[in-house]
């Protein structure tokens, strides 16, 4: 099982978005180097997050993107669900198993059971926590992350 790139590069961005909003809207740019993505592909990624009220973006010379709520108020599981869509391991949680009827299929519970404890778990890690992460590895100087 893998996430892909966008799901993983959103997490990156907001945090990013975060940790440097104090300053103002944070520029793509800084976005880009900070964060070692293309900023064609930020642009990719940030528009369902914008669409989802969780980052609004300021035009202008000292535009950029700032959180569109406060980084305690946002989950990593709203940054997925936003950035990748419908959380579901397998096809078969909200089709009919291949013609078959839902309710008769024996693995689809295991399926959307997975699924149902993955949003559980990353519905409980906010922004705000993965801040104060960056904060500790910062102060131990070595600071890198990834997620």
């Amino acid at each position: 099982m893998k996430m892909s790139t966008k799901g993983r590069y959103a997490v990156r961005i907001l945090l990013s978005i975060a940790r440097f909003q104090k300053n103002g809207p944070v520029p793509k740019k800084v976005i880009a180097k900070e964060e070692g993505i293309s900023p064609d592909y930020i642009e990719q990624i940030i528009v369902p997050l914008k669409n989802d009220g969780l980052v609004i973006g300021i035009r202008g010379v000292k535009g950029g993107f700032q959180l569109a709520k406060e980084p305690e108020d946002i989950t990593v599981f709203q940054i997925l669900r936003a950035s990748e869509g419908t959380m579901t391991l397998v096809d078969c949680e909200h089709m009919d198993c291949q013609g078959k009827d839902k309710n008769k299929c024996v693995t689809r519970p295991v399926w959307a059971g997975a699924a149902a404890v993955l949003e559980e778990y990353f519905s409980k890690i906010t922004l705000k926590e993965l801040l104060e992460r960056v904060d500790e590895i910062e102060r131990s100087a070595t600071a890198t992350y990834s997620i």
